[in-house]
């Protein structure tokens, strides 16, 4: 059965991006409708594995990191606006190295402030629909254009769904569904220990991050790795009632996702790696359940956001480096420059381009996306 769309954007991908892009575009009337297909059985949605880090302070020196350093600030209006998604202030302790960061986090109270995934995840489907976005549960199988229409989505059960503007949203898999996408755009597997308990609790809500994640060293490197590579970067970050404990990453060469790392070596690696730092020795011990996701990050750092070169219609939100700080800040620029009209969109093409994210030009080519 083919189904036509009555909404303005379609977005594919109900996480962090795809729900707080959709919100962004219904604070501009905009009639949005977001397809998410459930996670395959024995793995987890990027969005749910997060750390949901806000660190008050820019963590490079570039434009969209002096923005990002924000995105507190936004959150705050969002909650104001659809109730709790899960944002918290929250006490940052660095560890490793020795660092400057870590010693002055000791002695003072950085800004610092977080997003409870286990909140967001239980909140983010009420409040999109009480905001009238309309949520499809499916599999998108392909993409075509519509001579009439946009886009035509082809479902893994045979229906398919009519799109004026399509926004790809879904993280390790726009690739699949886009296969000309830019290759500095590419996938790892992450992997953390969900804890029953918070261990650093009773007290205050405190969050145990490391002074410099490896991960993102590694992503950076990832175009000219010859084999796969893995790291274990430590850190303790409240979560609902319990808590998650150290991120595995795991980075193959190549632009393919491939098939899922086994969870019992990814778990040894994990705790191994944890039980050698001495701060996490104890915690490394602890009984927890594995959670692996696909997760789609940039080789360069800068997001892929804006329309698809040579593709009428079609858009990308995603490749981010630290999704719930990029996230909040951009979806309201992307949102007006896809769904509002002259000078505001033209201005928000502006800012876009100022931020580093580019735009294509008028000969197609491609400066970012």
């Amino acid at each position: 059965m083919t189904a036509s769309a009555t909404a303005d954007v379609v977005i594919v991908g109900g996480g962090v991006a795809g729900g707080l892009l959709a919100l962004a575009l219904r604070e501009l009337g905009a009639v949005v409708t977001v397809v998410d297909a459930p996670a395959p059985a024995g793995l987890s949605s990027a969005s749910a594995l997060s750390y949901g880090a806000l660190p008050g302070w820019p963590l490079a020196p570039t434009p969209l990191a002096r923005l990002a350093a924000g995105a507190s600030r936004r959150w705050r209006l969002l909650q104001g606006r659809h109730g709790d998604l899960g944002w918290r202030p929250c006490r940052l302790r660095v560890h490793g190295g020795g660092s400057s960061l870590g010693a002055l986090s000791a002695r003072l109270p950085l800004p610092f402030a977080r997003v409870d995934t286990a909140v967001l995840a239980a909140r983010l489907p009420p409040v999109l629909a009480a905001a009238d976005v309309s949520c499809l549960a499916g599999q998108v199988d392909s993409l075509e254009p519509h001579p009439s229409s946009g886009w035509q989505l082809q479902f893994r059960d045979g229906t398919s769904l009519q799109a004026p503007q399509l926004v790809l949203a879904a993280g390790a898999h726009c690739r699949q569904l886009w296969p000309a996408l830019p290759p500095r755009l590419r996938s790892s597997w992450a992997a953390v220990l969900e804890l029953a308990c918070n261990p650093a609790l009773p007290g205050p809500a405190v969050a145990w991050l490391p002074a410099r994640f490896g991960r993102v060293e590694l992503e950076r490197r990832a175009a000219g790795l010859g084999q796969p590579e893995w790291l274990v970067d430590g850190g303790l970050v409240p979560r609902g009632t319990g808590a998650l404990l150290g991120q595995h990453t795991l980075v193959r060469p190549g632009l393919e996702l491939g098939a899922p790392p086994p969870p019992a070596e990814v778990e040894r690696q994990l705790r191994r790696s944890l039980a050698d730092q001495a701060w996490a020795a104890a915690l490394a011990q602890l009984p927890g359940r594995l959670h692996q996701a696909p997760v789609a990050f940039c080789s360069g750092g800068v997001p892929l956001v804006g329309p698809v070169v040579a593709a009428p219609g079609l858009w990308v939100f995603t490749g981010f480096s630290a999704g719930f700080s990029q996230v909040p800040v951009l979806a309201p620029l992307v949102a007006q420059a896809l769904g509002a009209a002259g000078a505001r969109a033209d201005w928000a093409r502006r800012r876009l381009q100022q931020l580093g994210l580019g735009w294509p030009d008028q000969r197609g080519a491609d400066r970012g996306t």
